[in-house]
């Protein structure tokens, strides 16, 4: 070892101190994903219990899916860039959910039975998405709650999704406005997108795009009807409409569905340049936007959306089945739910609306809307047409009251009123059928 030379200070390097040396690097949550808390977890279970709710009364079958399915199930996924695909052992190609649906229509097709009777599912999880910017309400892993209509082709079946829908927002105490408009078959979507790619051609020498609508000018079209910068939106509104290029079939079904809605009460709004960019979406298609007390779009983010996708199911490998559903944000509806601090309650008495006529179904689904917002527990089958199917769904759901509707009775403003536990039968008049229920159960409390 050398000597240290006189006059010369022995010099000593300086370490970190144990607690900085030691200090391990802390993880981050990753972008784009969320923690719900402890003080969360009383919306989130509110709302599950709500959902949960809403499904039994109008008759949903709850199921649940994997988070894993095969890759090839979402060979018709609109934005398959946004999926999370990863290679498993023997060659497996899997990928985490981007959506419930898929899943949904696989599970259905496996279990399927061959009835062409109506089957309602409900679905809520956990999907993830590879989102490319990140806003509020807008995350990699996302919770989704999906109700779906398979085996009914007809008009009531999307005014009877889009009324539970906006019912449920209603009992939430949350304000909304139902976007709609219809997209007609994949004939009158291949007509509309080659003269929707014709405008924006020509256009394109007088008006300055966005970079992501110039890419998009030729390949999706569609983008650009969605783009929000003041060019690309002051040359939409003189952009060619869907509605223009619908055959007389398609037209006439989304009328039909639109005095279903106005028979209904729902507060919707046609929206001509509402349209989805999955390839799979035929007829209608609809979105739930919150708005204030004067009756305006609050925000930039819907709370969900759904459509018919009649094709979807044959795509998939199955037989044609028609098809409807809707595809609510959780993450987004408890946003809005803690503006309110609710909890919701349940009524235990429960009463089971029946009907033997379309005439008489759309009275009952008002009559059911009427009664639901009273804050009576009801509960229907408005898709079977058998009065003897629906009064077996009625002691299935173990009702107390069963109120069954015809078309005499529509015509005479009648009901008849069934009391299952005191096993009496009677007509009485509709005006007169709150205050009956009222002291039914009052004076039975």
């Amino acid at each position: 070892m050398p000597r240290m030379k006189k006059g010369v200070k022995k010099t000593t390097v300086s370490r970190p101190a144990d607690s900085v040396r030691h200090k391990k690097e802390q993880v981050s949550r990753l972008l784009g994903t969320k923690d719900v808390g402890s003080q969360d977890y009383k919306y989130w279970n509110s709302l599950i219990n709500k959902l949960t709710e809403i499904a039994n009364i109008y008759g949903f079958n709850r199921l649940e899916t994997p988070i894993l399915e095969s890759s090839s199930l979402y060979k018709k996924y609109p934005k398959t860039e946004e999926m999370y695909n990863f290679a498993a052992g023997r060659g497996d190609k899997i990928a985490l959910r981007p959506d419930l649906t898929h899943g949904l229509i696989r599970s259905f097709l496996e279990q399927e039975n061959g009835s062409n009777q109506p089957f309602k599912a409900f679905v809520f999880g956990p999907v993830f998405r590879q989102e490319q910017r990140f806003q509020t309400g807008s995350y990699r892993q996302f919770t989704q709650f999906n109700f779906e209509i398979f085996n009914e082709a007809k008009p009531i079946a999307e005014a009877f999704l889009i009324a539970i829908i906006y019912n449920l927002f209603k009992e939430l105490q949350i304000n909304v406005q139902i976007q709609i408009n219809s997209v007609g078959t994949f004939d009158c979507q291949k007509e509309y997108l080659g003269k929707l790619t014709k405008y924006y051609k020509e256009r394109s020498r007088k008006v300055k795009f966005c970079p992501e609508c110039k890419k998009n000018m030729l390949k999706n079209p569609i983008a650009l009807l969605l783009c929000e910068e003041p060019a690309c939106r002051e040359a939409r509104a003189e952009a060619p409409q869907i509605a223009s290029f619908l055959s007389e079939e398609s037209n006439n079904f989304f009328t039909r569905v639109l005095e279903y809605l106005d028979e209904l009460g729902v507060n919707y709004s046609f929206d001509p340049f509402l349209i989805k960019r999955a390839n799979y979406y035929t007829e209608t298609i609809f979105e739930v936007w919150p708005v204030n007390e004067n009756n305006e779009i609050e925000g930039k983010l819907s709370l969900g959306r759904g459509g018919r996708y009649n094709n979807l199911i044959e795509q998939l490998g199955g037989s044609p089945v028609p098809a409807i559903g809707f595809s609510g944000g959780l993450e987004r509806t408890i946003m809005k739910l803690k503006e309110k601090d609710l909890i919701f309650k349940k009524d235990d008495n429960i009463i089971f609306i029946a009907q033997v006529s379309d005439v008489a179904r759309l009275r009952a689904m008002s009559l059911f809307g009427e009664l639901y917002h009273a804050g009576y527990k009801v509960r229907q089958s408005f898709t079977t047409d058998d009065l003897r199917e629906q009064l077996e769904e009625a002691k299935r759901v173990d009702a107390k009251i069963i109120l069954i509707l015809g078309k005499k009775e529509v015509a005479t403003e009648t009901i008849l009123f069934r009391d299952v536990e005191l096993g009496v039968q009677e007509v009485i008049t509709q005006k007169d059928l709150q205050s009956r229920l009222h002291k039914r159960f009052n004076d039975k409390n």
